[in-house]
Order: structure tokens, then C-alpha cells, then sequence
């Protein structure tokens, strides 16, 4: 009876306790099975890279643990080296700014500097004009200091020449007007961050490799991950990064300045402990954020998204917030969705495969969030015939229309030449490198890559195209008409020697029967200018990746040629003036 009892007692616990190992039991088989379809939608990504792909290292995390963590490729193809998570990367430029802009909180919280401080306090032969700039003017992209890098290339060959620190704030004391209106404006400048390095140098005491590493990269444990300044240091396990176009080669040149030289080299083991401190409310890297955010303004430009200069991008998709940790062009290495609590991790040594790993979000998203835009109308598999009165139609100059970027309000200045011949009608590139467009429908075509262009005519005069990027991206190009070169007595008005007193720096102006007129300069191969309008030229910035600085002539009330106002997406304005 005694045990009948005993048994009676406890059978409903036995009840409870097995219904309650029955749940955990299905709930854990479940979780499995979910976890085994994300390991295999990673794979359906990435199934493509083996021994002759650059890799790249996946780790998705929900409330601070791994649900799914697979490598693919390799982080040396010379080597054959496979691509793992302990492989380390050196992430770009504006990538890396969260760990030196959180690095910049603790020392605030520390009371080592304030960002409110007037940045002359720190470089007293900073000029005038910048009395009022603070370390937060710096931190929004709103000191009115000039870009480094693409000031300097007017008189430099290449973008991954060396400049100095002592260059850099001779540059910037001689600085004779801000680019934009102080703590109002909004320019990106890589001078900007040099000065807060060199601002948190001085307030620590340290260097900013050594001040990270003792502050933030230790206390975290994060063993992989260093400030990396000295470039030709060789760093174990470092994964070298891969060129995108092409077969696959090593990336050579790096940007050599205080304005890149904050470098941060990382592994995907390294940031699966930094995305749990950025999940910790606790930890001193979600309270650094707290601060950053405090005065933080977004980059105006970017909206709808909400990008700060300090490396998150907030976008939505419906209803979802996705955060994004990387750089300005979307070198991002890292995605988070914080309702669910997720991080994916995808750090890889080539941007390409750093975008594919992005992806792996819509796997948590409502399907109707994945979709992608592009052309609507039926695209024919087989070549359309078009007559050549038609192919007519589409030639012309085309200039990309206005589009956010995150450099300034100014448009990228970006520009294609359609021509026909015969019966094909030809993409021009600047460099005069051209493919034949393949017609696929009314006013459809591809190019050799299969990404569709759709030419409109909105009005009579007018004519734009269209290109479709895969991802969903549209970019709209319309046909600038009436672009003429001026006679030959115009041209020679503009000729002459020409001084900047900025970069003390001269350049000339001459005539060529045979190209026109041409910028040549001391130290740069000489450049073409191209005719933009009345007393308008185009040239290409040299080492800057297709950058187009518009020079514009002006003159004096009599109508006297008086100097060139150069300008570009992170140049508001550069005077040189005619030397008489």
C-alpha cells in the first residue's frame, strides 16, 4: 500500500517531468533540423569556392550562440591554404572605424578627452576658421576639413602614395576655407579621423594600436585582433585579400597615410566575441555605442538608410531593423537583425564573397522581403532584331543621375558613350574600352555579363537608360545633348600656368591640334580635359577608380580667363588661379 501510495504521490511529477522531457526532446530535435537547413543554405551560397576561390568564414549566432559555423575557400591560393575561422583579415578603411570610434567612447567615459572639446585645443596651427570645430564635428564628417586623399591626388599619381603625418597637418594648417560650413555641413574626409587619432594619441599617452589592444582588444579576448600600422609586418594566419574582377589575384597597394592608417586586422572567431559584447547591455563596448549615438548625426546623404559614420548602416526590410557593421562601400562583415536577437558573421579575404554572406539574412526574413526588383517586361533568350534608324536613337553621352552616395550632396560625376556601327549598337567606357550591347526586347539589352539596360524617352529630346543590377539595385543614366567642343580660339583662352596656394602646387594648360586641351602636371601624366558645357571640363583623377573632377573656368568682367574652381564628391571646391 505504502508504495502504492508513494507512487500515486509522485506520478503526476513523473507525468510532468516526462511530457516536460518529451517537449525539450522535440524542441531540441527541431532546432537541429533548423539548424541543419541554414548549414545547407550556407552551402547553397557558397558552394561555388574551393581551391581556386578566396574564402571566407560564417558564423551565425542567436542570443549570444552559435547556430550554424562553416568555412569555405582558401585564405592563400599560392599556398593553398584552406580558409578558416581562426584565418585573420585586414579589413578596409571605413570598415574598422567602430573599433576606433569605441575606442575613442571609453577614453570620453574615462574623462581622458570630451567630445565637445575644440579640436585647435589639441593642434593650436589648425586654421582660424576651424575655432569651433569639436572632436564631434570630426566624428559626423562636419569639420570642413579637406579629404586627404582626394585633394591630394590633383598633384600625386596615386592614392596609395605615402603621406605623413607631418605632410597631413601642413596640408591641413594651410587649409584656406572649410569645405563645407562647420558642425552644419557634411563632407566625408579621411582627414578627419587622422585628426582623431592623432587627438586620442595625445590625450592617452599611447599609441593607437597599443591604446586599443590594452583597453578593448584584451579585456574581450580577442587574441587575433590588432591595429595594424606597419604594412610590411609579417602577421601569422593573415588571409591576404584577392582582387574581385578577373581571375582571382592578390590586391596590391594599400593607402599609406594618418587617414587609412587605422587599420584593423581581425578573425571570424574575434567577432563572434565582439557581437556578444554588442549584444551585452552591460559591456563596455554597448555602452561606448550608447555615447557614440548620444550627438551622433547620421550621414545625411544615405537616407532611407541610417548610416553613422562610426560603421553601422540600420536598414529595414518591412518591418524587420537589420543592422550592418563594416564600411561606407559596404564592406560589411557582419549583420545583425536585434529582434531575433541574430548575428551572421561573414568575414572573407574578397569583398564579393563578404556580400554573398549579407544574403544570409533574408533566411530569417519574410519571404516577401526577399524579393528583388528589376525589369518588368519578357526578355527574349535569343537576340532581337533592331534597325539601324533605332540603333540611332539610343547614341549619345549619358550621365548617371543624382544618387545618394555617402561622399556629399554633390553627384558622382559617372559617364558612358553609346554608339552604333552597322548593325550593333557599343558601350564606350572613358578609357575608350568598349562591349556591343545584345538586343532582348523593346528597348532591352544586356551586356556580356547578362545585366539588363532599358533605354526610355521620357520627351522628344530627351533619352535616359536604366541598368538592372542583379541584387536589385537600378541606376538611372540620361543623355546630355548639345555637348559640343568649343572653336579652337576658345580653347587657346584657357591656356596658361595655373597656382593652387593650398598645395602650393602649379599646373598648365596647354593646346594639342590633334586631342585638344590638356592638364599637365609635374608629377601625373598628362590628362585630357573633356568638354562639359560653357567653360566646363571633365578630367580623370588619376589613381582614384574612375573619379571625375569637373574644372571650371571662370572669368573676370571683361571676360579674361582668371583660374579653374575644381570640384568632385569630396572636393567642394579647389581654386587654382591664372598666373599672369
Amino acid at each position: 500500500m505504502l508504495q502504492k501510495i508513494i507512487f500515486l504521490f509522485f506520478l503526476p511529477l513523473l507525468i510532468v517531468t516526462n511530457v516536460n522531457a518529451q517537449k525539450t526532446k522535440t524542441k531540441s530535435a527541431e532546432l537541429s533540423s533548423a539548424n541543419l537547413n541554414l548549414e545547407k543554405k550556407l552551402d547553397s551560397i557558397f558552394s561555388s569556392l574551393n581551391k581556386t576561390n578566396p574564402g571566407i568564414a560564417v558564423t551565425v549566432l542567436q542570443n549570444g550562440k552559435v547556430i550554424a559555423k562553416k568555412a569555405y575557400g582558401m585564405a592563400s591560393l599560392e599556398h593553398q591554404v584552406p580558409f578558416t575561422h581562426q584565418s585573420r583579415v585586414r579589413l578596409t578603411y571605413s570598415g574598422t572605424r567602430e573599433f576606433m570610434c569605441v575606442g575613442l567612447a571609453i577614453m570620453e567615459s574615462e574623462g581622458l578627452l570630451r567630445f565637445n572639446d575644440k579640436v585647435r585645443q589639441y593642434f593650436p596651427k589648425l586654421p582660424a576658421w576651424s575655432d569651433d570645430v569639436t572632436i564631434q564635428d570630426l566624428l559626423n564628417h562636419s569639420s570642413g576639413f579637406a579629404d586627404e586623399w582626394a585633394t591630394m591626388l590633383l598633384m600625386q599619381a596615386d592614392m596609395n602614395n605615402r603621406v605623413d603625418k607631418e605632410q597631413l597637418l601642413t596640408f591641413l594648417y594651410n587649409q584656406p576655407k572649410p569645405e563645407v560650413k562647420p558642425g552644419q555641413g557634411y563632407m566625408y574626409s579621411n582627414s578627419d579621423f587622422a585628426l582623431l587619432r592623432f587627438i586620442m594619441e595625445k590625450a592617452s599617452g599611447k599609441s593607437l594600436p597599443d591604446y586599443l589592444q590594452q583597453r578593448l582588444f584584451k579585456p574581450l579576448a580577442m587574441k587575433a585582433t590588432l591595429t595594424n600600422d606597419r604594412l610590411q609586418e609579417i602577421i601569422p594566419g593573415l588571409a591576404e585579400n584577392y582582387n574581385e574582377y578577373g581571375p582571382p589575384s592578390r590586391q596590391v597597394g594599400v593607402k599609406t597615410s594618418p587617414g587609412g592608417n587605422y587599420r584593423i586586422i581581425t578573425s571570424a572567431d574575434d567577432l563572434e566575441k565582439w557581437s556578444r559584447a554588442l549584444e551585452n547591455p552591460n559591456s563596455m563596448v554597448a555602452k561606448a555605442f550608447v555615447l557614440l549615438k548620444q550627438n551622433a548625426r547620421p550621414i545625411p546623404v544615405l537616407s532611407p538608410e541610417i548610416h553613422y559614420v562610426f560603421g553601422h548602416e540600420w536598414q529595414k526590410k518591412g518591418n524587420v531593423d537589420l543592422v550592418k557593421h563594416g564600411g561606407v562601400n559596404h564592406d560589411f562583415y557582419m549583420t545583425r537583425i536585434p529582434s531575433l536577437k541574430l548575428s551572421i558573421i561573414g568575414l572573407g579575404n574578397s569583398w564579393g564573397n563578404m556580400v554573398k554572406a549579407e544574403s544570409v539574412a533574408s533566411y530569417f526574413l519574410p519571404k516577401d522581403e526577399n524579393k528583388l526588383r528589376g525589369p518588368s517586361p519578357k526578355l527574349s533568350s535569343n537576340p532581337v532584331a533592331v534597325d539601324r534608324a533605332t540603333l540611332s536613337r539610343y547614341t549619345g553621352r549619358y550621365f548617371e543621375e543624382k544618387r545618394n552616395t555617402h561622399s556629399s550632396h554633390l553627384p558622382n560625376i559617372s559617364f558612358y558613350d553609346i554608339k552604333h556601327s552597322g548593325d550593333s549598337l557599343q558601350f564606350y567606357e572613358v578609357s575608350g574600352q568598349y562591349f556591343t550591347l545584345v538586343p532582348v526586347g523593346k528597348d532591352m539589352f544586356k551586356d556580356p555579363d547578362g545585366v539588363i539596360i532599358q533605354f526610355m524617352q521620357p520627351h522628344p529630346d530627351s533619352m535616359k537608360f536604366t541598368v538592372f543590377i542583379p541584387d536589385g539595385t537600378e541606376i538611372a543614366f540620361s543623355r546630355k545633348n548639345n555637348i559640343q567642343t568649343p572653336p579652337k580660339e576658345i580653347l587657346q583662352q584657357y591656356t596658361g600656368e595655373y597656382y593652387s596656394p593650398h598645395l602650393d602646387f602649379y599646373c598648365r594648360i596647354v593646346f594639342d591640334e590633334q586631342v585638344g586641351l590638356v592638364l599637365r602636371r609635374a608629377t601625373i601624366a598628362d590628362k585630357k580635359l573633356i568638354p562639359n558645357g560653357k567653360d566646363r571640363f571633365l578630367f580623370e583623377m588619376e589613381g582614384a577608380g574612375g573619379l571625375f573632377v569637373e574644372a571650371v573656368f571662370t572669368r573676370n568682367n571683361v571676360g579674361e580667363v582668371t583660374g579653374i574652381d575644381m570640384q568632385h564628391i569630396r572636393m567642394m571646391h579647389h581654386r587654382f588661379d591664372k598666373v599672369k
